[in-house]
């Protein structure tokens, strides 16, 4: 028995993954970070030619970068990238590490690599994500940078149903292509204790505030229902947009209703979402086409048994049954989330009962370990 024991651990430690991102990391990325972390049969190893970020939200080894490479080595890594297409640091790593297989995170940067992949034989998974999969389609630059991936890529990873058809719609094989959900450890997230029928109601937001997440929306429907019913807000997250916001708050005469409360971390949105009746958010297509992928913080409000409110956008309708474990509305629609808010707002049965419902759907379709061993699976494929 040890002997299979050690065999085993023998086998996994010489099964590379090398995860190439673009920096490592931003903020956002959890959903990155959690596929990374979670890795069951293959080991993964961090490659990235910018300097490391937010290492201490997501601690990880080994990250071997070319911002600490010397001066000399960074400039001509970056001209041989520029002017021949070379990129001399992903090599030397790849010959060193000898991954079994290399999986670019967002698809420009897959795109990028397929002269590596093409040199090393090594096979070149691609994970879309969601701008790359709908704002850059739009422009001629990277449906011809695209190209390259889909003819040469051996696989690409999308989010969901939705993501699969744009994709397809802009040249890539079908049969390229495996549905990746994003998912979350439904295991460390246990439900919150059910907030009952205590008033106000209090709905909570978490995103970054950019035009597609849909606050605009959400300040308008709420100032609707606020009429009806008593509700209040959270919104945790912080971007371009919230200035504007705060404005427009103001304007609608609920901004006493409304607490900002600015870039938080994961931990405590995780709180805040364990005090909150409903979760809302009203993701859209923004003016130029950037839309969501699947909203992890959807994700990980169902697993916490959070019903939700929100859109029928991009993958959306695949986390959430409309009826079932929330309320899906029309884009852009303030009185259709107006009425579904003052619905949910108004009967703790309805929230108990969708609450419980996201929490067993979460769990059967969009847990990490289901997820990683899906996405383990598509790497043997190749290899073999």
């Amino acid at each position: 028995m040890e002997l299979d024991k050690e065999s085993s651990a023998s086998k996994r430690d010489s099964r590379i993954a090398a995860h190439v991102l673009v920096p490592y990391i931003r903020s956002t990325e959890t959903f990155i970070y959690d596929r990374i972390v979670h890795a069951q049969t293959f080991v993964p190893a961090v490659l990235s030619d910018e300097p490391v970020r937010n290492i201490d939200m997501f601690p990880f080894k080994p990250i071997h970068t070319l911002a600490d490479r010397p001066p000399l080595s960074r400039k001509a890594h970056h001209m041989l990238k520029r002017v021949l297409d070379y990129l001399p640091f992903f090599h030397e790593m790849i010959r060193r590490l000898k991954p079994r297989i290399i999986h670019a995170h967002y698809g420009p940067v897959g795109a990028a690599l397929v002269g590596l992949r093409r040199k090393t034989g090594v096979p070149l998974v691609t994970s879309f994500y969601g701008v790359d999969a709908s704002a850059l389609l739009r422009q001629d630059y990277y449906r011809k940078l695209y190209a390259r991936l889909w003819d040469e890529g051996d696989m690409i990873s999308v989010l969901s149903a939705q993501m699969k058809l744009a994709l397809m719609d802009a040249g890539c094989p079908e049969e390229k292509i495996r549905i990746h959900h994003l998912a979350v450890n439904t295991d460390d997230m246990q439900p919150r204790p059910d907030p009952g029928s205590r008033y106000p109601a209090l709905v909570l937001c978490a995103g970054r505030l950019v035009e597609k997440k849909g606050h605009h929306i959400l300040l308008e429907a709420l100032a609707q229902a606020r009429r009806h019913a008593d509700i209040q807000c959270d919104l945790a997250g912080e971007g371009p947009l919230e200035s504007e916001l705060k404005g427009l708050a103001v304007k609608l005469g609920i901004h006493e209703a409304v607490r900002f409360h600015g870039g938080v971390s994961r931990t405590r949105v995780l709180e805040l979402m364990r005090g909150a009746h409903i979760f809302a958010l009203l993701s859209r297509t923004a003016a130029d086409g950037d839309m969501e992928g699947t909203p992890t913080a959807l994700i990980e409000a169902g697993a916490l048994g959070m019903p939700a409110v929100s859109t029928t956008h991009a993958g959306i309708p695949e986390i959430i049954e409309h009826g079932a474990t929330g309320l899906l509305v029309p884009e852009n629609e303030p009185a259709a989330a107006a009425a579904a808010l003052f619905r949910l707002a108004c009967d703790p049965d309805l929230r108990a009962q969708m609450g419980a419902d996201a929490r067993a759907r979460i769990q059967d379709r969009f847990s990490i370990a289901t997820v990683i061993r899906a996405i383990e699976s598509d790497y043997e494929s190749l290899i073999n």
